[in-house]
């Protein structure tokens, strides 16, 4: 049982990692798309550089990456168990 936590943990861990990455590259592409228009016309102003997003800017990204880490600690702390 302890493996099934343990395993979903980093499961969780490893989506919010990935749901994090992708909302970078679409701050990244919409930035791109925003600022190549103005760079062929010639006229307007730009952002230097997009507007990157927080780690906890996206709820599912905070709830995944906590209850990743609890179910790593009741994985580790029942295989610890387990193995005494």
């Amino acid at each position: 049982m302890w493996k099934s936590s343990f395993i979903s943990g980093l499961g969780l861990i490893a989506l919010s990692g990935i749901l994090y990455t992708v909302e970078r590259f679409i701050a990244v592409f919409k930035w791109i798309s925003e600022v190549v228009p103005i760079k062929i016309n010639g006229s307007g102003q730009y952002p230097s550089e997009p507007n990157m997003p927080g780690v906890f800017d996206n709820i599912f990204v905070g709830i995944f990456l906590i209850l990743g880490l609890v179910l790593i600690i009741i994985g580790l702390n029942k295989g610890i168990k387990k193995s005494i």
